[in-house]
């Protein structure tokens, strides 16, 4: 289905897959599997010190829960390369702590604050509050929610009706892939809606339409009608 795509998957070591449609993000959990993808305009290297010494032009960052001299790194080549990053942020509650005790933030004002949250796409957010949600709105920055990673792994749903609220584009990406093989973005947004009425003890708390909204940028208004039928049907 044109337009439907997966705002960010992770492959891994052994079988990357390329990235497939036009708005993907696809990033890569070790350095040779990205090396065999770096021209794709797609392709995240993991940042790493061959991802520097190459030059890679778009970062993923797992964590900020970096060491000093790794952090102060990533920071220069971000801001000195304008490479973009995507960085997992406040995915657990462990990680977001792990921050707020070392900077006295959130990682999402972590980012603000070392000038890199403008060319960044925020992903997971499991547990963005609204200072963080109204910055990234602000600043005009994407959340990327993983529904399946997020929810088979234990770490809870992202606050997206709270996001939408606050004005921030919310796509939807499948993670790693583990608990949706197929990397079927539809079955993504059909187990999110399920998802946020559980968090919201609401049913329906996210409409059809804006699951439909957060499965790709470019959907004309017969694939969104299609994208929507099929929602509702997993």
């Amino acid at each position: 289905m044109k337009g439907i795509a997966d705002a960010f998957a992770l492959a891994g070591d052994g079988n990357a897959a390329a990235p497939r449609g036009e708005d993907d993000i696809v990033a890569f959990a070790s350095f040779d599997a990205y090396a065999a993808h770096a021209t794709d305009g797609r392709a995240y290297a993991p940042y790493c010190a061959e991802a520097v010494e190459c030059g890679a032009p778009r970062l993923y960052v797992p964590t900020l829960h970096l060491p000093d001299k790794a952090l102060d790194t990533l920071i220069d080549y971000a801001l000195t390369k304008r490479a973009h990053l995507v960085v997992s942020c406040s995915q657990t509650l462990c990680e977001a702590g792990q921050i707020d005790a070392r900077f006295g933030k959130s990682p999402v004002m972590a980012l603000h604050e070392f000038g890199l949250l403008g060319q960044s796409t925020v992903i997971s957010g499991v547990y963005l509050d609204k200072e963080d949600l109204a910055l990234m709105a602000q600043e005009g920055v994407q959340l990327t929610v993983l529904p399946s990673h997020d929810a088979g792994y234990g770490n809870g749903v992202a606050p997206v009706c709270a996001a939408l609220r606050a004005g921030v584009r919310v796509r939807i990406g499948s993670g790693d892939g583990k608990y949706n093989a197929r990397r079927d973005i539809l079955r993504e947004a059909a187990l999110l809606r399920l998802l946020v009425s559980v968090q919201l003890n609401k049913q329906n708390a996210l409409s059809v339409r804006d699951a439909a909204a957060m499965c790709g940028s470019d959907i004309s208004a017969v694939t969104r009608a299609a994208a929507e039928r099929e929602i509702q049907t997993i």
